[in-house]
C-alpha cells in the first residue's frame, strides 16, 4: 500500500472514474473485497453464493443474512462467512423431544432448528409400531368429527355408493397420473376412516386412479409420512372450529 497525501495507507488505488483496478472477468473494478482484497467488478462485488441444502430453516435464514451483512465481499469471502454462521447454529443443542412417538411428531412438526434428514432420525419410530396403531391413536386424540367422505362401493342403476367418513392423509408410495393440466405425478390418496381403517383407490388403467376407495395394504403406505401426516391433522384441529350437529 502507498502512503496517502495526509500521511494515511490506502487499501486501493482509486481512480478518477472510480475504477480501483480490474476485476477477475476482466472488467473494470468499482471496490475490492474487505476480507481478502479482491478486485472487484460491480457484478461479482453483489454475487451471492449457492444457499446449502440439507440444513435447518433456522441454519439456513442465519446463512442468508450473514452472507448479506457488510461487506463488499467476494462470493468466496461471503461462502466461508455463512459456513461460520451455519457452523455456529448446527453446533447448538437442540431442545428435548417428547417420549411418546406422536408427541415427538407433533413437536419435530414445527422445529426450524433441525433439518429434515435430523427430523427423520430425531422421529424415532418405535420398531413394532403400525399404521393400525398409528390411526388408533389419532382417533384417540382428534376430538373433532370428519369432514370428508369418500365411496366404498361402486355405483349402480339400483343404488347410490356407500360412502365413509374420515381425515385426509399423504402416505401413500404408489403414484398416479392427473387427467388433464400438465402431465404431474402424485401419490395415491388415503383416508383414516372412523373405524380406524387406512382406505384409498387402486391404480387403474392409464395410470389414473379409481373412483372407489378400498383398505390400502401395508406396503403402499410410508410410516413416517404418515406419522407425520396424522401430526399435523392434530395440530390444525387445534384451531377447527366444532362441527355442529344437525338439527332436526
Amino acid at each position: 500500500m502507498t502512503p496517502g497525501p495526509n500521511g494515511n495507507r490506502l487499501g486501493s488505488v482509486t481512480y478518477a472514474n472510480g475504477n480501483v483496478g480490474v476485476c477477475a472477468c476482466g472488467q473494470m473494478a468499482i471496490n475490492s473485497c474487505h476480507r481478502c482484497g479482491a478486485m472487484l467488478c460491480d457484478t461479482h462485488s453483489r454475487l451471492l453464493p449457492d444457499a446449502p441444502e440439507g440444513v435447518s430453516p433456522d441454519a439456513l435464514s442465519r446463512y442468508e443474512i450473514a452472507i448479506r451483512v457488510g461487506g463488499p465481499y467476494c462470493e468466496s469471502c461471503r461462502a466461508d462467512i455463512g459456513s461460520y454462521a451455519l457452523a455456529q447454529v448446527t453446533n447448538q443443542p437442540r431442545a428435548q423431544l417428547p417420549e411418546h412417538w406422536l408427541d415427538r411428531a407433533m413437536a419435530l412438526n414445527g422445529d426450524q432448528t433441525r433439518s429434515d434428514l435430523e427430523k427423520l432420525e430425531d422421529a424415532a419410530l418405535p420398531s413394532s409400531l403400525t399404521a393400525r396403531d398409528v390411526a388408533a391413536e389419532f382417533l384417540r386424540r382428534i376430538g373433532q368429527q370428519p369432514h370428508e367422505r369418500v365411496p366404498i362401493s361402486p355405483p349402480s342403476i339400483m343404488r347410490t355408493p356407500e360412502f365413509v367418513e374420515g381425515w385426509s392423509v399423504d402416505c401413500r408410495r404408489t403414484e398416479y397420473t392427473a387427467a388433464g393440466g400438465p402431465q404431474a405425478r402424485y401419490s395415491l390418496p388415503c383416508l383414516i376412516s372412523t373405524e380406524g381403517e387406512l382406505l384409498g383407490p387402486a391404480l387403474e388403467e392409464n395410470d389414473r386412479h379409481g373412483q372407489t376407495w378400498w383398505v390400502v395394504p401395508d406396503s403402499d403406505i410410508e410410516l413416517s409420512r404418515l406419522v407425520t401426516g396424522v401430526a399435523q391433522l392434530l395440530l390444525l384441529s387445534a384451531f377447527a372450529a366444532p362441527r355442529q350437529a344437525p338439527q332436526f
